[in-house]
């Protein structure tokens, strides 16, 4: 039987749906047998302004901004954050601790390190965040408001 629909990868912790829900069978068929689905996918926190206005007394956390470097020049950046565009999250993350630090004046993050990613309005940040899960990484949180919430609340021009 071929499914109708792609199975998205699911966010946050241990979610469960049936397959008959997955496959939108009506709901005077009857299927056999159920089965259920997990997503072994770390949840991804969310953060707001007054934990990302902290970072900079916190150096053991690690705010990776994922915006275009012309995007940057354009509008600034959050103090103590570094910059990973989008497109690269995977292999710097991947890099060797050697070649980040060279990189970013940075530490490479461990997989428990927090890290929090950001960029304009947060979209891109989570799509960060589930890569960085993706390659192991376990303590991950997004700035959901992003670079539109700072430059609001710090007065800045967007």
């Amino acid at each position: 039987m071929l499914l109708k629909h792609c199975l998205v990868a699911l966010r946050g912790t241990r979610h469960a749906f049936s397959l008959q829900t997955a496959i939108n069978l009506p709901a005077s068929s009857s299927l056999v047998a159920t089965q259920r689905f997990y997503s072994s996918v770390p949840a991804i926190g969310i953060v707001d302004y007054d934990v990302v206005k902290m970072l900079a007394r916190e150096p053991q956390k690690l705010l990776i901004d994922v915006r275009e470097p012309d995007e940057l020049t354009k509008t600034g950046q959050i103090p103590s954050s570094i910059n990973i565009p989008l497109g690269i999250v995977s292999q710097e993350l991947s890099a060797s601790p050697e070649l980040f630090k060279s990189k970013y004046g940075r530490e490479k993050p461990q997989a428990t390190t927090e890290i929090i990613f950001h960029c304009m309005i947060g979209k891109r940040s989570l799509k960060a965040a589930e890569t960085a899960a993706a390659l192991g990484f376990k303590n991950l949180k997004n700035y959901e408001g992003s670079w539109t919430d700072w430059a609001k609340r710090e007065g800045l021009a967007k």
